[in-house]
């Protein structure tokens, strides 16, 4: 059975850098000039990994203020719709069409998963959605990449895994899923490559590698 998981945000949605830019607005306005490194060390986490992350590193925060504020920015910012990734509609459409099973593994919360894929007519392209309350570790652990497998009965080493950040990449490997990297804000280091089988430029690059990898 052919089957894929992928990531949402960096991969389906261009959720990256309108999420960057919320979480230094949200900084600034609370006097905190140290984002950019927790920008990078939370990118792919779950929501309690990140609460966890700024209770251990920054505990002068408040981290709840932090996070609300965050969230109104983004809605803000988001106000007319997520912009989709080039070629995610056109590489959804064609799975569907040549019957992969699909999952989606993100560690947004449901609500705004839901929500967003809803919003870009895409709910019905997927047919499991796993979020990240759903797991008790979030990426990299590869919890959330093992319970997308089992929602959707597939063995994960005769599947793939789409993503774009390294913790999502960790995670979908030590899954042991086949891991398609398509870059986003972070450019594939040595690390990464040696835990990929291809990157791609975008999901359009993603569907040409799929059907070279069909007629094998």
């Amino acid at each position: 059975m052919k089957a894929i998981i992928f990531d949402m945000d960096g991969v389906i949605f261009d959720t990256e850098r309108v999420g960057d830019q919320a979480w230094r607005q949200a900084a600034e306005e609370m006097g905190f000039a140290q984002i950019d490194d927790a920008i990078s060390q939370c990118r792919g986490l779950n929501r309690a990994d990140t609460k966890a992350f700024f209770e251990r590193e920054y505990p002068d925060l408040d981290y709840l203020a932090f996070h609300k504020r965050n969230h109104e920015i983004m809605n803000q910012l988001l106000a007319d719709g997520m912009p989709v990734k080039t070629g995610a509609v056109e590489l959804l459409h064609w799975l569907r069409q040549e019957e992969w099973r699909v999952a989606l593994a993100t560690s947004t919360g449901r609500e705004s998963t839901m929500h967003h894929l809803e919003a870009a007519h895409m709910t019905d392209l997927f047919d499991a959605i796993i979020t990240g309350e759903q797991v008790e570790h979030g990426k990299p652990d590869p919890e959330i990449y093992e319970m997308a497998c089992d929602a959707i009965g597939v063995t994960a080493g005769l599947s793939f895994a789409v993503e774009d950040s390294p913790n999502g990449i960790r995670s979908a490997a030590a899954a042991n899923l086949r891991v398609i990297m398509v870059p986003d804000l972070v450019k594939p280091n040595l690390e990464l490559r040696e835990l990929v089988v291809t990157v791609q430029e975008n999901l359009l690059g993603v569907q040409k590698f799929l059907e070279k990898f069909g007629e094998l």
